[in-house]
């Protein structure tokens, strides 16, 4: 559904991107990784046609974006970095214009997607009104007004708040079951959670390109922590079977945050653990610590 092929852009003697290369399914959600001005933003655009690649190709559906822009075009729902939008403009009102440019879509559809991006008591607010997060969801609506089969979404988390990223993590996940969608971010546990692949970029060069599955299930460890107050150290934590390490990491109050590696899950024992021993648990959250460590090795160098 989303081919990049050998794509490079220069800018006069910059070389911004060079020869990446990658292809996303229907039904899969890949996350952009890597640091500002690794180039995701710009193989993005070449992706949707904003740029013109010096060598090599995009395709969309199986269509050249440079080649037929307007096949392309109709099959893509592009969201920029910034979430630009019309400010004068209310929102339905933005909707309806949207709609309007690729023809044929009712008030129905406007509807139906101001209701998946949680804009339903929003219709009649002034764009320019909205907080960031909100400006977030009107663009990502703009996205999908016309009900494309691939999304490429440039940092499309910005502005929202932990409850706005949840439902949005849904919404993706929904999205994705007859889509094929690539997504920019920053946060390696927004990728974690949504993500079927993660592509990682540094200096303009695509560096790996892995499922989340098998960077998962190459890790040696897992990462955890937990809070609890009613031990005195950390011994039954350390004592579990499978647990390789346990420190202290921070108190507030009669709370302690433990942070802890294993070998395997053992979150069960943990409780049994804790509770035998008197204490109490309020916290247990696993991390991706395979993936950030997996991450920080591609972008420095390290094997894949």
């Amino acid at each position: 559904m989303i081919r990049a092929c050998h794509l490079t852009k220069r800018f006069g003697s910059l070389t911004a991107v060079e020869d990446v290369s990658f292809e996303i399914g229907r039904g899969r959600i890949a996350g952009f990784l890597g640091p500002n001005g690794a180039g995701k933003t710009t193989t993005m655009r070449m992706l949707c046609g904003v740029l013109v690649p010096c060598e090599g190709s995009a395709t969309i559906g199986g269509v050249d974006v440079a080649t037929d822009p307007r096949a392309a075009h109709a099959m893509l729902g592009w969201l920029p970095d910034g979430a630009p939008a019309c400010d004068e403009l209310r929102v339905a009102e933005y909707l309806r214009f949207r709609a309007g440019l690729y023809g044929g879509i009712g008030r129905q559809r406007v509807q139906q997607v101001l209701g998946e991006c949680g804009l339903g008591d929003m219709t009649r607010r002034v764009i320019g009104q909205l907080s960031r997060g909100y400006r977030q969801r009107v663009a990502l609506a703009a996205a999908l007004v016309h009900d494309p089969s691939v999304l490429i979404l440039d940092e499309p988390g910005t502005g929202l708040d932990p409850v706005q990223q949840k439902a949005f993590r849904g919404l993706l996940r929904q999205l994705a079951e007859d889509r094929a969608i690539l997504f920019s971010t920053h946060q390696l546990g927004e990728a974690a959670q949504v993500c079927d692949d993660l592509l990682v970029i540094g200096n303009g060069r695509l560096l790996a390109a892995r499922s989340v599955e098998s960077v998962r299930s190459g890790a040696d460890d897992v990462s955890f922590e937990i809070e609890v107050k009613g031990l005195d150290d950390v011994a039954p934590i350390a004592a579990i079977p499978g647990v390789n390490r346990a420190d202290v990491r921070s108190t507030d109050g009669p709370w302690s945050c433990i942070r802890c590696e294993a070998s395997s899950d053992v979150r069960e024992a943990v409780f049994r653990a804790v509770s035998e021993a008197g204490g109490s648990l309020r916290r247990l959250s696993t991390d991706d610590y395979s993936l950030d460590q997996w991450v920080r090795e591609v972008l420095a160098g390290g094997a894949v």
